[in-house]
């Protein structure tokens, strides 16, 4: 292959290349006059017109013993090259090739071609590359990898429980913390790590009807994951538009409803056909109401790898949901529930050892171990975590007329007529209702301070918004179900804001997945049936990380049914003061009492006295007993092993120390910078690191998509978890993947070249960047959190002689400057003898580093998977819940690392060579 600077006779047919963009590819010369040159570019699609003085193009033609690649796929070996008129024609063999019918893009896709064929690119490219893949290299065996892209604040029980789940083979666990500690989260954090190292693709997340959009909302606001609804109506479309397909087959995650489930024989069948890796179920203490659908879970938990169970009281509906439960789990080992009990009685002996050893500041990690349910139950209490804020409440005792005491009774009674969680009836004007008038006189007197309202229907909120402008001007945003999630969060975000709304007035279902811990002051216009609906509303403030005791604003009318829930949680739960365990129990024994009441008064328009007073009195008494009962079951063992603040806090520290390194934020800015993507920081709030991103002069239209169609977006934790709206770029976050293959794919920076003036003599530096590629990897089951492989970079001089880095000439990293690609084409020397030498010292350099990090690699995954089958099978002659199957999975895992380790090959990703000038 030969290029030239000077131009030679010009002829229409001849084949070219820029130099500024040579990935259009070999372009053909259209036209030419005294001033322009006009190429084509087949390849790129594309015409370029030229200055003929200052053209950056260069000829390209082909000499014996090149490969060429014609227009129609054949690849073939210059023989000899007649030239006739300017125009080439190359003869392979019996082909005959004039140059306009070679193919458009030529055959030097491999770095070391691109450099001896003069089509070397910038070297700033260069160096972007390999901090690339040094950086991917080092997040990849970051044990902070998968952890890092949740857009939440790093909990230590949160964090630990999901790091103990996410190491396992077969994660199948039941999360069941008490009300308030996160649970979702915890399942969220396990979900997003699990596939992040690749170990899960395809999940199915069954919930309650009422808590379907609030685990789509949070998984999609804090771990930027898109579940698909699955409902009748989505089936029903994608069953129309392909009849034969499995609906379920479609997307990789979904969300779906226990009753959708329930109702359907068809739709079971077809989930169980689908295929899942992970399924996870909530408010799995109601899982054996419905013995059709235990069974279905029975066959679908056998079926997949990974099941999670979620619930805040594991042992609230009796010893037989327990452990059918349990059985879900791990059939195998909990096979009969008579064993089970006569084993439970073991681990009480267990227990007292651990009490006398915690007593005398001994060690309790060995008998741990020998718990067997440890490794399948994590349960952590509010009083044993630190963090949460008071409750203090402020009831409001309101004097209404007759028709508004009848308006809010049939509003409560509608509460109940089908079912316990449904909204309550439209109310079409409010302007003169009490409890308005009492939040226009709250809002004045706690001014600046910010107000979450909270009631229980869409309706109602647009005629609280309407009925307070009449009493009070305050800027407050709306925030219900109607509302797309960009208007929501624009909402939100303007409810964030300091200078922002005052208020935010939520209907039940618009807040649900919401989380608003910068605000201390909750305004419940109406109080919903269910206490543990309640329980949610409070919990949108009460939450880890709210830095003030809570309010709790509870304003009624007098004479009301509304007044009788008041009281009855109040004094016959004390839900507003504290968070109360067992609420299910709680309210299936008093829920017929309490809606005969409740309708009583509707009717009477009177509320019966005695018997509200007797069930607060029973209904607190019934609490007192629960709460008790519910503490005596609780498991030392169970809660010892759920939280270990040491280890959590390691796994956090690595997190934060990620979090709070610039060198994401510095690649990031460099890369997108390189596509025209420019990086503006924001100035909203004091504190807040915000930054927009612009695509005004973006230069590829296949550039992958910006995040979720955000152009705002935050690097900082802290900023991310106040502005939920904003996209969180982490290591973790899908983008960033994209944004790097792109380049990477592209072979941008594979070529490069650079002199360097004042280096002190006159010679070559050649750089080479290798990779060592292990195949088919991804085939051996969690391989790749065992498995540490970083780019290996080499240098040498012209003599072949390793440059260290202390040994390079000074300002090398800083004073490189552009050279011509194709300086040295002319002289054959270093062009077919030089380079290729070069090349192949580097090669063997390489090669050595390569070994050495094979032989530290499969120490490492002695050190790590070897210890820990070691210790799985110590384990298994005193802990039955540690099984056969989990530690041949480990071994598996491990020989079949070893072997393909053995495979792994040396690649040559990137090439640099640099011109010394004294």
């Amino acid at each position: 292959m030969n290029t030239t600077d000077s131009f030679p006779v010009f002829a229409p047919g001849q084949r070219w290349i820029s130099e500024a963009e040579p990935e259009l590819g070999l372009g053909i010369l259209v036209f030419h006059d005294k001033r322009t040159l006009t190429l084509d570019f087949p390849g790129g699609e594309c015409t370029r017109q030229y200055s003929l003085r200052a053209a950056p193009v260069r000829r390209m033609t082909f000499k014996a013993g090149d490969r060429i690649s014609t227009a129609n796929g054949k690849d073939l070996t210059v023989d000899r090259v007649i030239e006739d008129g300017g125009i080439m024609t190359y003869i392979a063999g019996r082909h005959r090739v004039e140059e306009s019918r070679l193919a458009p893009f030529l055959s030097v896709s491999l770095p070391q071609e691109r450099l001896i064929a003069g089509l070397a690119g910038q070297s700033k490219l260069f160096d972007l590359r390999a901090q690339i893949r040094t950086g991917l290299a080092a997040y990849e065996s970051s044990p902070a990898r998968g952890f890092l892209g949740g857009q939440i604040d790093l909990i230590p029980h949160q964090v630990y429980i999901a790091d103990q789940v996410s190491r396992r083979f077969f994660p199948r666990v039941l999360l069941s913390d008490e009300t308030g500690l996160g649970k979702t989260i915890e399942a969220g954090l396990i979900l997003h790590r699990l596939l992040v190292q690749g170990q899960i693709s395809r999940i199915l997340i069954i919930v309650p009807d009422a808590l379907v959009h609030q685990w789509f909302i949070e998984f999609y606001r804090k771990f930027s994951l898109t579940f698909r609804l699955f409902d009748e109506d989505f089936c029903r479309a994608a069953e129309a538009a392909e009849p034969d397909m499995n609906p379920f087959n479609g997307d990789q995650q979904g969300i779906c409803s226990q009753s959708f489930i329930r109702h359907s024989h068809r739709r079971r069948e077809q989930i169980l056909s689908a295929g899942w890796d992970m399924v996870v179920m909530d408010e799995a203490h109601h899982i054996t109401e419905d013995p059709e659908f235990y069974a279905f879970m029975r066959r679908l938990g056998t079926q997949t790898t990974g099941l999670m169970l979620l619930t805040a009281t594991p042992e609230q509906m009796g010893i037989d949901t327990h452990f059918a439960q349990l059985q879900l789990l791990d059939p195998d080992r909990y096979y009969d529930r008579d064993v089970y009990l006569e084993e439970a009685k073991t681990y009480e002996a267990t227990a007292d050892k651990v009490t006398r050893r915690l007593a005398q500041g001994q060690p309790v990690d060995a008998l741990l171990d020998t718990f067997g349910p440890g490794r399948v139950v994590f349960r952590n209490r509010r009083k044993s975590i630190k963090g949460f804020p008071g409750r203090k409440v402020y009831p409001a005792a309101l004097t209404g007329t007759q028709e508004q005491v009848r308006a809010i009774n049939r509003d409560t009674s509608h509460a109940f007529k089908k079912d316990t969680m449904t909204s309550p009836a439209p109310r079409p004007d409010l302007e003169k209702d009490p409890r308005v008038v009492y939040l226009a006189e709250l809002t004045r007197k706690i001014k600046p301070e910010k107000i979450l309202v909270i009631c229980a229907s869409l309706e109602t909120a647009k005629a609280l918004e309407s009925g307070l402008k009449a009493h009070v001007a305050v800027d407050a945003a709306r925030f219900d179900e109607t509302m797309t999630l960009l208007q929501r969060d624009r909402n939100a975000a303007w409810f964030a804001k300091e200078d922002g709304a005052r208020l935010l007035i939520c209907s039940e279902i618009g807040s649900e997945g919401r989380n608003f811990q910068f605000v201390h002051h909750l305004f419940l216009f109406d109080l919903p049936l269910n206490p543990e609906l309640l329980e949610q509303r409070i919990g949108r403030v009460d939450r880890i990380g709210q830095k003030h005791d809570i309010s709790i604003h509870v304003p009624y009318v007098k004479g009301s049914s509304q007044e009788i829930l008041a009281r009855w949680y109040a004094d016959g739960i004390g839900l507003f003061k504290e968070n109360i365990n067992g609420l299910h129990a709680i309210f299936t024994r008093f829920e017929d009492r309490l809606t005969a009441l409740i309708k009583d008064t509707a009717q009477t328009l009177k509320i019966d006295e005695t018997g509200l007073a007797r069930l607060i009195s029973e209904a607190a008494a019934y609490t007192r007993k629960t709460q008790e009962a519910l503490d005596r079951g609780r498991h030392i063992l169970v809660e010892l092993n759920s939280f270990k603040p040491g280890p959590a806090e390691d796994i956090i520290r690595i997190i934060r120390d990620t979090d709070e390194a610039p060198d994401l934020k510095n690649l990031m800015e460099i890369l997108l910078d390189h596509y025209g993507v420019d990086m503006d920081p924001v100035v909203e709030k004091t504190g807040e690191q915000i930054i927009s991103l612009t695509v005004d002069r973006i230069t590829d239209e296949q550039f992958p998509a910006l995040p979720g169609g955000s152009r705002t977006v935050t690097f900082d934790r802290a900023t991310a978890i106040a502005r939920e709206e904003l996209g969180f770029i982490t290591w973790d976050h899908g983008y960033v993947n994209q944004v790097m293959d792109f380049f990477l794919t592209r072979g941008e920076g594979c070529a490069a070249v650079a002199k360097l003036c004042d280096a002190g003599a006159p010679g070559l530096i050649l750089e080479c960047l290798f990779v060592l590629e292990i195949p088919e990897l991804d085939q051996v089951q969690g391989a790749r959190r065992f498995v540490r492989t970083h780019p290996i970079h080499i240098r040498v001089d012209h003599t072949g002689t390793p440059v260290p880095e202390a040994k390079l000439p000074q300002g090398f990293h800083t004073r490189l400057e552009p050279d011509h690609p194709a300086w040295f084409m002319d002289m054959e020397a270093v062009k077919t003898g030089l380079l290729p030498e070069l090349l192949d010292t580097c090669r063997n350099l390489a090669e050595n580093a390569a070994g050495k990090m094979r032989r530290t690699s499969l120490d490492a995954l002695g050190d790590s998977l070897g210890n820990e089958i070691h210790r799985l099978t110590a384990l298994k002659k005193v802990n039955p819940d540690i099984t056969d199957r989990e530690i041949e999975a480990a071994e598996k895992t491990r020989d079949g690392i070893a072997e393909k380790l053995a495979s792994a090959r040396l690649r040559l990703d990137a090439v640099r060579l640099v011109r010394l000038e004294a």
